[in-house]
C-alpha cells in the first residue's frame, strides 16, 4: 500500500490531496482508492498511472528474481467513501483506506466519524513508542486553549 501525495489544481479543487494505491497480488491489479473522486475520473487515472509506472520500474530493479511479477497488473479504481467536496479531510480517508482496506472489504467511513477518526488518530500517534517528545501532554496543556 502507497499513500500517494497530489499536487491539484482544478475547478473544484486546488492544493494537495491525499489517496491510497494498493498491489494486490490475488487479484493481480493496482488498486486505487480516493476520497475525492470515483471511477472514471482522467485525473485520477493519469495521477496514479504515472505512480504505477514508477512502482513498476522500481519492482524490476529490486524484485526482478521475484516469482510476482506486476509488470501487467493495470488499475482498478475502487468506489471508497468520499469526503466532501471543499473538505480538508482526505488525508484522515488516506490513513483510514491504509489501515482498514484489505482487498477486499471497503473500509466504511462517514463524514460524521471525521473528528472521532481525528481524535483516535492523534492520540495514537502522541502515545506510540516513537514519539520519543514524553512530554508531549504537558506541552498540548500549555499550548491548548483551556489547557492546565
Amino acid at each position: 500500500m502507497f499513500p500517494v501525495i497530489e499536487e491539484m489544481g482544478g475547478k473544484e479543487v486546488a492544493g494537495h490531496h491525499w489517496y491510497v494505491l494498493c498491489i494486490n497480488n490475488t487479484a493481480q491489479r493496482f488498486e486505487a482508492l480516493d476520497s475525492l473522486r470515483s471511477k472514471g475520473n482522467i485525473g485520477l487515472i493519469y495521477h496514479a498511472n504515472v505512480v504505477m509506472r514508477i512502482i513498476k520500474e522500481a519492482w524490476k530493479l529490486y524484485y526482478h528474481k521475484s516469482r510476482v511479477q506486476i509488470e501487467n497488473y493495470e488499475l482498478e479504481i475502487i468506489d471508497a467513501p468520499k469526503q466532501a467536496v471543499r473538505s480538508v479531510h482526505c488525508g484522515f480517508y488516506m490513513l483510514e483506506y491504509l489501515d482498514k482496506w484489505d482487498g477486499v472489504n471497503v473500509p466504511r467511513i462517514r463524514k460524521e466519524e471525521i473528528q472521532k477518526i481525528k481524535k483516535i488518530t492523534a492520540n495514537k500517534w502522541l502515545t506510540a513508542p516513537f514519539n520519543k517528545n514524553k512530554k508531549w501532554k504537558q506541552r498540548l496543556d500549555n499550548n491548548c486553549p483551556g489547557g492546565k
